[in-house]
Parts: structure tokens; sequence; C-alpha cells
């Protein structure tokens, strides 16, 4: 793995950026995910409905932070002109657009670039994770920011 090297982290700030890994969420861990996100995430809503995969973020056997990707929105004409496809193609190929949903760094994580390494790790092993689940791979993820709140940097650094 790459060496993350920022001077102005503290010793083990620089561990947890080196050291964090993202899976996929056990059955039995789904009861403790769903509570953190309805707890800790400004939307406090776990509630996923259809096709959708969770991520956790570890770090030294801790939760650092967790994802949920669902299928991606049904209409969005941004999209639609960026990927071009026919009203017959869309209908088709929509089951390989997937949503980040849910994006949570745990209050107690807050480190400089943690948000962007988990994000890229997530997406680094997304497409497998949904493959095995799902049995077909993904082909673009999308998410929403709301710019009131956030300016989505993360996902842009990552």
């Amino acid at each position: 793995m790459k060496h993350i090297s920022r001077p102005d982290l503290s010793p083990e700030q620089q561990s947890l950026l080196e050291g964090v890994r993202v899976r996929p969420i056990q059955p039995h861990e789904a009861e403790r995910f769903d509570q953190l996100i309805a707890t800790e995430h400004y939307l406090k809503n776990s509630r996923l409905v259809g096709r959708h995969l969770r991520h956790v973020a570890e770090w030294g056997g801790q939760w650092v932070g967790l994802l949920t990707w669902t299928p991606g929105a049904f209409n969005l004409k941004l999209r639609e002109q960026w990927i071009g496809w026919s009203v017959e193609q869309k209908k088709r190929r929509l089951c390989l657009v997937v949503n980040n949903s849910r994006f949570l760094i745990l209050p107690s994580f807050h480190v400089p670039n943690l948000a962007s390494r988990v994000m890229k790790l997530s997406l680094q092993r997304l497409s497998q994770d949904w493959r095995e689940r799902y049995g077909h791979q993904v082909l673009v993820a999308e998410t929403f920011v709301d710019s009131q709140q956030f300016l989505g940097t993360s996902y842009k650094a990552s």
C-alpha cells in the first residue's frame, strides 16, 4: 500500500489513514450498522429498499466509517446526458448504476483525508462485492450532496 505522509497528523492519525480497511458487513452486524446510521448520520434513516450493500471501514477492530450503496436513481437528467443511453439501453443497464446513499465517518474519527480514503477503498471493491451478491458488476457509482451542508470534498478527492 502507498504510504500516506502528512506532517500535520499525529502518529495515531497517520496509522489510521494507512491502516483503515473497508469490507462488506456480515449479516449479524446489520443491526449495529443501522443503529449507528440512525443515531449519527444527519438524515437519521437507515432504511434500505431493494438491492443494497453496506460497507464498514475498520481500523484496529474499531468501526470508523459506514457506507451504503443502493440502486441508482431512475431518472437523472445529467447522468442520462453524460452516459448517452437510449431509453432501451437505460432499461437494460440501469441495474449497473449504484448510488452512495449514506456515508458516515463516526464522530470520534474525524481525521483529515479519512473520508476520501474510505470512499476510495469502498469504490475499489464495490463492483466485486456487488457481483458476489447480485451476480453482476457496477458500471457507475453516483451520489447526491446537500450543498447547503457539505462541499463534497471527499467525493472529489477520492
